[in-house]
């Protein structure tokens, strides 16, 4: 399947466009209901101009200059997606170097949930004891999957050694 990339950049022309035109409200103070609104314009519009063509939307991410973002894959449902918020930490372990890292934790937002993701992260970062790496891996695996009232849950952390150019998945 091949889809002609000048209609793709015609097909996006058109949806900044429109999603520049209308107003998208939140039910609270976080953002996550507009931003779902965002998406569902979105994706609907794009999967009626690749329909069109014979392709497929296989995923849609919209990005934050700082780093934080929102998106959907075709393995989630229409009413899910997911919400990244990056998190600067500096390690100053005992007789050690100190370490500056990046932790981007991925939320799995479900339908109507109002958290705000961004909190919920400083949250769990308040709560961890940090002597070194090895404790904030650790520590991290152990939040993996927390689920929130709403149903959303933390679907895995990025953590970013920045100095050293490494990434770890947990």
């Amino acid at each position: 399947m091949s889809v002609n990339l000048m209609d793709v950049d015609q097909w996006l022309g058109a949806l900044k466009a429109e999603l520049e035109r209308d107003l998208f409200v939140s039910k609270s103070a976080s953002l996550n209901h507009a931003l779902a609104e965002v998406m569902a314009v979105a994706r609907l519009k794009l999967a009626e101009n690749v329909e069109g063509a014979g392709a497929v939307l296989h995923s849609l991410t919209f990005r934050e200059e700082r780093g934080w973002s929102f998106g959907w894959n075709a393995q989630q449902s229409p009413e899910e997606q997911r919400f990244v918020y990056s998190h600067f930490l500096e390690l100053v372990p005992q007789d050690q170097s100190s370490q500056l890292l990046r932790l981007d934790f991925v939320w799995c937002r479900v339908f109507d949930c109002e958290a705000d993701y961004q909190h919920e992260g400083f949250r769990l970062l308040k709560g961890l004891k940090l002597s070194g790496l090895e404790d904030v891996l650790s520590q991290a695996a152990a939040l993996k999957g927390r689920k929130l009232a709403s149903g959303s849950s933390l679907e895995f952390i990025r953590v970013h050694v920045l100095a050293d150019g490494l990434c770890l998945t947990v």
